[in-house]
């Protein structure tokens, strides 16, 4: 019974498992086993799924194993160890054949054994092989020392052990020193990597300091009397804490003197990054100099269940009121675009060449704004729509069809203004908060040069029209920030001839977001303010920039003064179709409507295939001889919005006729819907009255209309888009025209 009841007991000792012990064993096999898929991953053998895959990736693993890796170490004591074998196994054969006999043959097994091991080229005596074929004394002293010991072992007897343990020990170590001197104790492959690039990265972070000390630091050098301290590695770069000069220039003079610090440490203008030091001293600054950048294979735009995710953040990040652009190129941070602080919209400027990633980035920008929901922007383009297709066909109003358009647009932006300033004292708001019941409004002009100048649509409008582009531009990039109105303008250029000749302008544009992209023009990027980097020096294969350090109304710093790659993807259109346009709030929309004759209610009538089937029929016309050469680039009308004061609506140019901003009692005395009833006719163009009356006798194709009225092609169309946008007619089919239904007395 005793008996019993002890198995029993013993039985219940072993199925009660402690179950965390039972997990930890668990989890220490399956690491075991990631171990194996990871070390293996990049071996074909171990993929296969023939039976021998998962032994190829158990080899993999046991070629990691300690065992493995300490093999060369105890190879000489499994070799004296078979001499002590072998010796005991010849005191015992003594007694049958005598020692001479015996001392023979285990001449022949040692002389055997060593042929045998010398003769290997793979498998675990390879290395023992190699070794002795070296040199020919190798295996003849080892022979003779294993042959003599194991003679000395059989006529003692072991009467002495101490004698022969000695100098067995002695011709042990005597033989094994010189192999163990070449076999040192392996590695793992992986940890054989880090140590040469350690060792590689140590012998850089010496000559960068002895480079720093002596063609920089010393005597007459650019940076004297500075040094570098406080060293640390950090994931992508080296850093170090800049001991600058007391009485110096401080970071400004180093920031001036980057070319000097590239050449005198050997390294590229980009991969270097100057910043302010965390203490706050104006005698310290940090120099990181980048040795593996998370950006030099670009950065894709990933997605997870709440959109488009950059560098790990999403592109829209409603927390901050930021869109990310992309991880800076030290791998420290992310370069975001402000957009949203506490009661304010913030716009920005982007300079590049062409090629240089600018349109790319305006994309990006333009998804960011989709994203936030609450966000609507206009497209405006110096080009006529060439720079940024994208960005055109997803705009809540697509203004970028000529230059006539963007003036609308400036105007426009500016009657939303005034009314949003009125909602602010009537409901005592001290700035804007966005919702996508109240969007905020960003104009993003492109090729900025050529819009922002000094034409002035009507000398002797006492309201915007009396403006110059620059002017408006002006007003809205002061004063918008606080009613949701902001201008983010790309240009080729930074003189202020980009900023429509306006410091003000530039400057309210810059204290929000600045971004630098490569660009030939050095001189051109000098002219910014608080920019002393070289873009001609940015890689030029799309994306890099410098990020300006800018500063909000508050006088804080927003960005980092260094280098950053935006994110890219191959086509954004899926992207930017996923979000809704915003369009604008009532209030704001009604303002522009009654400004403009019903503009911006209209501003989607004219679709963008309706659009490239009149630029397709001009070019038809001019390939059949329809149209002057000097007509097709130039139009018979001023077609290029001209740059001098003097220039008003009496030299031929043809916009909308739009009205002076109502006052605030005129808004509350009409209601919203109340214009519907209103068509204005005055102002009109001979051009555009005389497609008018030849609508009215029934002359409904616009390719008809020409021939009819004696005007040019391009004429004819831009009178059309007029009239369509004024109300007066709409386009019943492709091509064909019709007068515009008749509105309730």
């Amino acid at each position: 019974m005793a008996t019993t009841a002890t198995k029993k007991t013993k039985k219940t000792t072993r199925t009660a498992v402690d179950p965390k012990l039972e997990e930890a064993l668990r989890a220490d096999f399956e690491r075991t086993l990631a171990q194996a898929l990871d070390q293996a991953a990049g071996d074909p053998d171990c993929r296969t799924k023939n039976g021998g895959g998962f032994a190829a990736r158990l080899r993999a693993v046991e070629a990691d194993a300690l065992r493995a890796r300490l093999r060369l170490q105890y190879q000489p004591w499994v070799a004296a160890s078979a001499i002590v074998a072998a010796a005991l196994i010849q005191q015992a054969a003594e007694l049958a054949v005598g020692p001479w006999a015996c001392a023979a043959g285990t001449g022949a097994l040692i002389a055997g054994v060593l042929a045998l091991v010398r003769s290997r080229t793979k498998g675990w005596w390879r290395e023992a092989g190699a070794w002795l074929r070296a040199h020919p004394l190798r295996m003849v002293l080892v022979g003779s020392a294993a042959w003599t010991w194991l003679t000395a072992s059989l006529l003692v007897g072991f009467d002495a052990p101490h004698a022969l343990a000695t100098s067995g020990l002695a011709a042990f170590v005597a033989l094994s020193a010189h192999w163990w001197r070449i076999h040192r104790i392996g590695y793992p492959t992986g940890q054989v990597k880090a140590l040469e690039a350690a060792v590689v990265e140590a012998e850089d972070v010496r000559h960068i300091q002895a480079a720093w000390a002596e063609n920089l630091a010393a005597d007459g050098k650019p940076l004297a009397g500075t040094s570098l301290a406080d060293y640390e590695r950090t994931e992508h770069s080296h850093q170090w804490t800049v001991v600058l000069r007391p009485g110096g220039g401080g970071l400004a003079e180093l920031r001036s003197k980057i070319t000097a610090i590239s050449t005198a440490i050997d390294v590229d203008v980009p991969m270097i990054s100057l910043e302010r030091h965390p203490s706050g001293r104006p005698t310290r600054a940090v120099l990181r100099v980048t040795v593996d950048s998370p950006v030099d294979d670009g950065v894709p735009i990933t997605h997870d269940a709440n959109g488009p995710v950059v560098a790990g953040r999403p592109l829209w990040d409603a927390a901050t009121g930021d869109i990310t652009l992309g991880p800076y190129a030290d791998g420290v941070g992310v370069k975001t675009w402000k957009v949203y602080r506490p009661n304010s919209l913030y716009g920005g400027y982007v300079f590049g060449d062409t090629g240089s990633g600018k349109s790319e980035l305006l994309n990006l920008i333009a998804l960011g704004l989709l994203a936030s929901g609450n966000t609507a922007y206009w497209y405006l383009d110096g080009q006529e729509g060439a720079s940024s297709p994208l960005v055109a066909a997803n705009a809540d109003w697509d203004c970028s069809e000529n230059l006539f358009k963007a003036r609308q647009a400036l105007e426009a932006a500016c009657a939303v203004m005034k009314m949003r300033q009125m909602f602010n004292k009537a409901h005592q708001l001290k700035g804007f908060t966005p919702s996508p019941e109240r969007p905020g409004l960003v104009l993003i002009i492109d090729e900025s040069h050529l819009l922002l100048n000094d034409y002035v649509r009507d000398k002797k409008d006492p309201g915007f029209g009396g403006m110059t582009n620059a002017a408006l531009a002006e007003l809205i990039g002061r004063t918008g920030r606080k009613v949701g109105v902001a201008l983010i303008c790309a240009s080729q250029d930074t003189t202020l001839n980009a900023f429509g000749n306006s410091g003000p302008l530039r400057s309210s544009l810059l204290r929000g977001n600045g971004v630098v992209m490569f660009s030939t023009n050095r001189i051109s990027a000098g002219i910014l303010p608080n920019f002393s980097q070289d873009p001609s020096k940015l890689p030029d294969d799309g994306g890099y920039a410098y990020s300006l350090e800018t500063t909000d109304a508050s006088g804080a710093k927003h960005s980092r003064a260094a280098t950053f790659r935006a994110a890219y993807q191959e086509d954004f259109a899926p992207d930017l179709a996923r979000y809704p346009v915003r369009p604008l709030e009532e209030d704001s929309a009604t303002v522009i409507d009654m400004y403009q004759s019903g503009a911006y209610r209209r501003r989607h009538e004219i679709t963008a295939e309706a659009k490239a089937s009149a630029v397709a029929a001009e070019i038809a016309a001019l390939r059949r001889g329809e149209v002057p050469i000097d007509e097709f680039l130039f139009g018979d009308e001023l077609s290029v919005v001209p740059v001098s004061r003097s220039v008003s609506t009496e030299s031929g140019f043809t916009v909308p006729a739009l009205q002076l901003v109502p006052s605030l009692a005129d808004l509350v005395a009409v209601e919203a819907d109340d214009d519907e009833d209103l068509i204005d006719t005055s102002g009109l163009t001979p051009v555009q009255a005389a497609v008018l009356e030849a609508v009215r006798d029934g002359v409904t194709r616009t390719s008809d209309i020409p021939d009819r009225i004696g005007r040019s092609r391009r004429a004819v169309y831009n009178a059309r888009d007029v009239l369509i946008e004024r109300g007066l007619v709409v386009e019943a089919d492709r091509g064909v025209l019709a007068l515009a239904p008749p509105r309730a007395a």
